[in-house]
């Protein structure tokens, strides 16, 4: 008789239990559920190779994952390229691939959207906004050469006020020509070489107006800035300045055309200037020098994706985009390539060399 009342009480605990544990698991979906609710859109002006996207996209996971948001189990996150360096050039197509962006945030309805680059803030959240100015969506941006303040919905860097806020992107202009300088002390004159691309533009007119109107104290003297619009004119300008000047500066190249107005492929571009050129080169993104080229010092796409992410997360904790300040955070990376240097029989520095962020060992290869 006891051992029935026992046996009875035992299968009623466990069933307790089971029920429990039954509770317990559809409480956890139900909160993952509910966490994940949350959804993020990043908009990039440029088509999904472009390194500095990868960079950015990155960093803005590590940045959100340090303000306690972890991919999938606390938000959905959905990437638009717009291609607008390589496929989509013209300023209608660029508009249009604008459009197609704002289309996709009316269909996801995100939380938050991330957009990098120049044409990603003006084709993308400043159209969105001007065309929906009683929507909340924040906006946070990244890769703008411009001042962002010259659009009505930005109050000021400052205060931005509104829906938007996001990091600033100034080259460091000084400090690539002085590595490119302490690598070549010998060298005096640095050409600097762009194509002819609406960020190149953006990239040029920044660096006349904060660089040559404003430093005094250059390290190297310039040539150039030099926009060229086809790969024929970069190859006679490149072999022009072979005893014009010491370095190449390397500012954009992946807008150049063929005789049949085709786009060059980066990486033919690269691989003919490495080939041609006895000039040590100086580029001012990191993935310039993991392309083939000698040495970069420039904007780090990663380490600003974590910033932008890090704001992200303010902003879906309740921060007002409007109320945190826009600014260049100041975030670079060094850079070399040794399979480049060795061609140029240039051994780099071990005091620049222990600086390196990432180091490349053969033309186009992965880091280590």
């Amino acid at each position: 008789m006891r051992s029935d009342i026992f046996g009875s009480r035992w299968c009623l605990l466990i069933s307790v239990v089971m029920a429990l544990l039954v509770v317990i698991s559809l409480c956890a979906i139900a909160c993952s559920a509910e966490s994940s609710d949350l959804k993020i859109l990043v908009v990039h002006s440029y088509h999904e190779d472009w390194g500095w996207n990868q960079d950015i996209q990155k960093g803005i996971i590590e940045g959100l994952s340090r303000q306690g948001y972890i991919e999938e189990q606390d938000y959905q996150i959905k990437t638009f390229y717009m291609d607008t360096k390589a496929t989509y050039v013209t300023p209608e197509q660029v508009e249009e691939r604008g459009i197609k962006a704002i289309d996709l945030i009316r269909d996801y309805k995100p939380d938050l959207v991330f957009v990098n680059d120049d044409d990603a803030l003006k084709y993308v959240a400043i159209a969105y906004i001007e065309k929906y100015p009683d929507e909340n969506i924040p906006f946070v941006f990244s890769g703008t050469n411009l001042d962002p303040s010259i659009y009505a919905p930005i109050n000021s860097l400052e205060k931005p006020g509104g829906t938007t806020t996001g990091a600033l992107e100034r080259f460091p202009f000084h400090d690539a020509f002085s590595l490119g300088k302490s690598i070549v002390p010998q060298a005096t004159r640095i050409v600097l070489m762009a194509d002819p691309s609406s960020s190149s533009t953006f990239v040029v007119s920044a660096f006349k107006e904060r660089y040559l109107d404003k430093v005094s104290d250059s390290p190297l003297e310039i040539i150039g800035p030099i926009q060229v619009n086809t790969f024929d004119e970069w190859k006679a300008k490149i072999m022009e300045y072979q005893t014009e000047a010491d370095l190449l500066g390397i500012l954009t190249y992946h807008q150049l055309r063929d005789e049949e107005g085709n786009v060059v492929p980066a990486p033919e571009v690269v691989d003919w200037t490495v080939h041609n050129s006895d000039l040590p080169e100086i580029g001012i993104l990191t993935f310039h020098a993991e392309d083939g080229f000698m040495a970069a010092l420039g904007v780090s796409g990663y380490k600003t994706g974590i910033y932008i992410g890090i704001l992200g997360g303010e902003i879906l904790g309740g921060t007002s985009p409007g109320d945190i300040a826009i600014i260049d955070p100041k975030v670079t990376d060094i850079a070399f390539n040794l399979e480049r240097a060795s061609m140029l029989e240039i051994k780099i520095p071990n005091d620049e060399l222990i600086k390196a962020d990432v180091v490349f060992q053969t033309i186009g290869s992965s880091r280590y």
